[in-house]
């Protein structure tokens, strides 16, 4: 068996306490959202390359269809890691029986929305006992596995720990193999018996966080489709007509109309802080700030309602990504954008998105 070092496993361990939703916003995971997510083209053997792609996934987690495919993604990758034949997530629905959240694998025998009678299972007790249950070959390990509770599925090896999600009950993450990890010859008439190591288990608990953020995002998003569907029911969402009136560029005059101008020229090219449109005009920024204000207008006024104007038409018109129009208007990250956007309208920019991409 492959020896893992201290220094290692403290690797692994601060691996497993970062969790991928916070990794999803560092600097180091912004720097791999523009890698791929086709599970196919890493060696999720390699620790180094399986996490990569976790993390991408999570990164790229808003470009998805849906979060069932990171979902399923997550899956993926871990049938390729523990080369497993069949993985699922499942939710406890009573004592006795359990509802499949998602599959991968043998698609005649598993499906969303099938319930399964895992009472007794190892599933049962990595709900019951919060844990990890990792068996290399149950059995020579001495573990019945009620096979017949998987709907037949030979359990030769599993692994399976517990996936929890903020909002919701928490379900498990289980990958099976049909036979048992065998020994593999490292010498002339040595023997080394296979087991799931250190790094595995790793794997294991920040693929289940991946599960976890995907499940939450998941709800939130359906909880986003029940309020857009209550405001429009309300009357709170205007038309497209009335948004496009009032992201209207100001009317404005003097050193004011100067300053969108300048706006204008920059966005997508340079900075839009105040200091640098001072700059332009051959102001100090304290005197273009009394300048303004002498006019009962702020900057940040101006700087908004240009935004909010081509925020619109990146949005609708060209179809730019969120990321590039946060890159085009200025803001620090898409978070930031995705707030002021909320401000000026009620609606996050996919939502306003979806809502209107059929108007033009």
């Amino acid at each position: 068996m492959r020896l893992i070092t201290e220094d290692y496993k403290h690797c692994v361990s601060v691996l497993k306490v970062n969790s991928l939703k916070l990794l999803s916003s560092s600097s180091f995971h912004q720097g791999l959202s523009a890698g791929s997510t086709d599970v196919n083209q890493y060696k999720m053997e390699n620790l180094v390359e399986g996490l990569t792609y976790l993390y991408r996934v999570v990164a790229n987690s808003y470009q998805l269809d849906s979060c069932n495919e990171g979902i399923r993604n997550f899956l993926q990758a871990g049938v390729r890691r523990f080369d497993a034949d069949v993985a699922i997530v499942t939710r406890p629905v009573s004592q006795q029986r359990y509802e499949v959240l998602a599959c991968v694998g043998d698609d005649e025998k598993f499906y969303v929305g099938q319930h399964l009678s895992l009472a007794g299972t190892l599933c049962e007790r990595v709900i019951n006992e919060n844990e990890t249950c990792v068996y290399s070959n149950l059995h020579n390990q001495g573990v019945h596995s009620l096979t017949m509770a998987y709907n037949n599925t030979p359990v030769g090896a599993y692994l399976g720990t517990v996936v929890k999600p903020a909002n919701t009950e928490p379900a498990v993450v289980c990958f099976i193999r049909a036979q048992g990890l065998e020994e593999r010859r490292v010498g002339l008439g040595e023997y080394d018996r296979a087991v799931y190591s250190d790094e595995d288990v790793a794997f294991l608990e920040l693929l289940a966080e991946g599960v976890a953020f995907m499940t939450d995002q998941q709800l939130a998003q359906a909880q986003r489709k029940l309020t857009d569907q209550a405001m429009f029911a309300l009357g709170s969402v205007k038309t497209l007509d009335e948004y496009l009136e009032q992201a209207r560029l100001p009317e404005v005059f003097g050193v004011p109309a100067r300053v969108v101008e300048v706006l204008e020229r920059r966005i997508g090219r340079a900075p839009l802080s105040i200091g640098h449109i001072a700059e332009e005009l051959n102001l100090s920024k304290r005197t273009l700030q009394r300048r303004l204000q002498q006019q009962d207008v702020s900057f940040a006024d101006l700087r908004d309602q240009v935004r909010f104007h081509y925020s619109i038409d990146y949005l609708i018109k060209q179809h730019l990504s969120i990321d590039s129009i946060s890159a085009s208007l200025d803001f620090s990250d898409r978070t930031s954008f995705t707030n002021a956007f909320k401000r000026w309208t009620g609606l996050s920019p996919s939502t306003f998105r979806k809502l209107f991409r059929d108007y033009v």
